[in-house]
């Protein structure tokens, strides 16, 4: 059985960083497009689900 917490990170391949790095940056710029909606509970939950979004697709490349 693995571990549930990994306690070192592995070093990740060029390939895995720049799919890090598109993900991070795609999101980015759907962060800004919600940003420029009124203020208002729908649009704070977007942001919440695009931050939530962002974490597993992260954490799906690195625990490959």
């Amino acid at each position: 059985m693995s571990p549930v917490f990994r306690k070192e990170q592995r070093h990740l391949s060029a390939d895995e960083r720049d799919q890090l790095n598109a993900i991070k940056q795609l999101a980015q710029d759907l962060s800004d497009l919600i940003d420029m909606l009124p203020a208002s509970h729908s649009r704070d939950n977007a942001q919440t689900k695009l931050e939530e979004c962002v974490m597993w697709s992260v954490k799906a490349v690195a625990d490959t």
